[in-house]
């Protein structure tokens, strides 16, 4: 049984003849399903198939500007409505590196020691593709030969650093029974790696890998080789789903292991832990009550914590490294400051995901900040007397709104009016604004000397062919004026001009007027209908690795209903394991 998985290789790995072996092997571009009973817990069922049946019609993208984000769900109750289940499409996903790092971490937690190295061996792989603002879409997490290359580097020092640490042998290899500590080594990593129990023929091949090492090159070898073939396999590579038999001839449920890997990757970011992989075995995960019992559990783990992944690509705060920034307008900066204006909202989010009611409107209007003393200093605010970041009131300020995604596409020497506006329409709205053309001169500079930048945006919409997307952008990324490509308060701007941030919300559902400031804009965004939904299918987009589709109306209505009455964060987490798309998955169509 196989499922196809896009693994490409190089044409050459220069590798141990033994690693070169099992490394094509794992290169084939296929995954061995097992055909043992989907009854048993141990099995992950399944039978040969593409990966992606057709369920459901294609996915629909943002919506136009002027035409709002609608919500997917009708009137009335429309989750009563939903009788038979629809989960949508659901591809086979590969570890988005994030995930990758996360579950070699929690794989290799007793030689904390390794830490450094996988660390090193995450960096060194090509960053993601990004797609409606999110690097983990299954559908552009394919294995190309550079990223093969990677893997196989990490995979060779990962092991040969793991053969000899102490903590991941399951037993001591003592004289004479080197083998059979070998075969106890297999079955415990084996399935903390593939996120199931080995199969029988799964288990038989890497016995004789590590039987056939042994003898000809030692113990310690024969620990390396098999590490390094495992954490090559698409099966840890992978998030590999067969399915359960039975049920009809569309969906089917996820098998137990299955159920436990959706649920360590939505609220964890990692491999299922022992205690959920046993959970997986006993049958705790077989009804949804037990599932969202579990997820709720789940939250409270430190390793929740990991969340924050979602928000960091929604709010785009990946961009803060490397962002340079003019001293000669800002004067010298400190060295931390991207990273404490990262942990500044790490620490503003987790507070609120950490409370049941942590809502969505406290999270885009908070009128305080978490700051250490450093980042005090830099925004002009009184220094706490505690180390590290402590909460501090801030009434001029309007949650993640005016935290680093502010500052994240501005320019090194003043803001970025246009992309502040089109942050709010695209990601906070779901609205589509279309590039500007290729004869438009997008630099504003050069318009109108001494000018403030309300005045230059002005003068360019008189300009053919940029009215109709600035009359939209503009208005809204002008609320955002008081504050300065480094995050500061201010009231002049970088050319010594008074600040106005009146502006304008237009083209929406339910939002549309004047606003005064960026701590109005938050309270209507808040308030929105529009800005709600559109929240809802980004958290939906980020958690299953896919975009909506028409298929996934009930799926969303679930969790607009979940968000409606108190708009809590950790809730609509939770309501995630209560949709189609969580609970069932397409049936594999058989190969001939």
């Amino acid at each position: 049984m196989q499922i196809t998985t896009r693994l490409v290789c190089p044409s050459s790995i220069h590798r141990a003849p033994y690693a070169l072996v099992l490394a094509l092997a794992a290169c084939t571009g296929t995954v061995e399903l097992p055909d043992d009973s989907p009854s048993d817990p141990a099995s992950t069922g399944g039978t040969s198939s593409v990966v992606t049946p057709p369920v459901g019609q294609g996915g629909q993208g943002t919506s136009p500007v002027g035409q709002g984000g609608s919500s997917a769900s009708g009137a009335g109750d429309p989750v009563a409505a939903c009788a038979s289940p629809n989960p949508g499409t659901a591809p086979l996903r590969r570890l988005s590196n994030a995930e990758y790092q996360n579950t070699l971490t929690d794989l290799f937690a007793a030689a904390p020691g390794l830490s450094a190295v996988i660390e090193e061996a995450v960096r060194a792989m090509p960053a993601e593709t990004e797609s409606l603002g999110f690097r983990n879409n299954a559908e552009l997490l394919t294995v190309q030969s550079l990223v093969a290359q990677k893997y196989m580097d990490a995979a060779e020092r990962i092991a040969a650093a793991a053969a000899t640490a102490p903590g991941i042998l399951p037993c001591e290899p003592e004289a004479g029974a080197e083998l059979e500590c070998g075969k106890k080594l297999v079955a415990d990593f084996g399935k903390r790696a593939y996120r199931r129990p080995l199969t029988d023929a799964e288990r038989a091949r890497y016995e004789a890998l590590f039987e056939e090492i042994l003898t000809a090159d030692g113990f310690t070898a024969a620990v390396e080789a098999f590490l390094y073939t495992v954490l090559l396999s698409p099966n840890f590579l992978y998030r590999v789903e067969s399915g359960e038999a039975g049920g009809n001839e569309a969906i089917t449920r996820p098998t137990p292991y299955e159920m436990a890997s959706r649920l360590s990757y939505t609220f964890w970011q990692s491999a299922p832990d022992a205690e959920l992989l046993a959970a997986a075995e006993t049958g705790e995960l077989g009804t949804p009550e037990k599932i969202e019992a579990r997820a709720r559990a789940m939250l409270t783990d430190p390793r929740a914590e990991r969340l924050f992944r979602y928000f960091e690509e929604w709010l785009d705060l990946d961009r803060l490294e490397g962002l340079s920034r003019d001293p000669r307008v800002f004067g010298a900066l400190p060295d931390e400051l991207a990273e404490w204006q990262r942990e500044e909202t790490r620490a503003f989010v987790s507070a609120l995901l950490r409370r049941n009611d942590g809502s969505f409107t406290e999270l885009l209007t908070a009128p305080y900040t978490y700051v250490n003393r450093g980042l005090a200093r830099h925004y002009g605010l009184p220094e706490p007397s505690e180390n590290g970041f402590v909460r501090v009131d801030a009434p001029e300020r309007s949650g993640v709104l005016t935290q680093a995604m502010l500052i994240a596409h501005d320019k090194p020497s003043r803001t970025s009016i246009v992309k502040r506006g089109l942050k709010i329409r695209t990601d906070f709205l779901c609205q589509n604004v279309p590039a500007p053309p290729n004869d438009v001169a997008l630099d504003l500079e050069g318009l109108g000397e001494g000018l403030s930048q309300r005045e230059r945006l002005e003068l360019h919409r008189t300009e053919q062919g940029c009215a109709s997307c600035h009359s939209r952008l503009d208005p809204v990324g002008l609320v955002f004026e008081s504050f300065d490509a480094v995050g500061r308060y201010r009231t002049t701007d970088e050319d010594g001009n008074p600040i106005d941030t009146s502006g304008e919300l237009s083209f929406t559902l339910d939002a549309d007027g004047p606003v005064a400031d960026a701590r109005e804009l938050g309270a209507r965004l808040a308030g929105s209908a529009e800005a709600r939904s559109c929240y809802v299918k980004q958290t939906f987009r980020f958690f299953f690795g896919r975009d909506v589709e028409a298929a996934d109306a009930c799926s969303i209505a679930v969790l607009e209903q979940a968000f409606a009455e108190k708009q809590s964060l950790s809730e609509l987490l939770v309501a995630l394991t209560r949709t189609d798309a969580f609970l069932y998955r397409p049936r594999l169509e058989e190969r001939p």
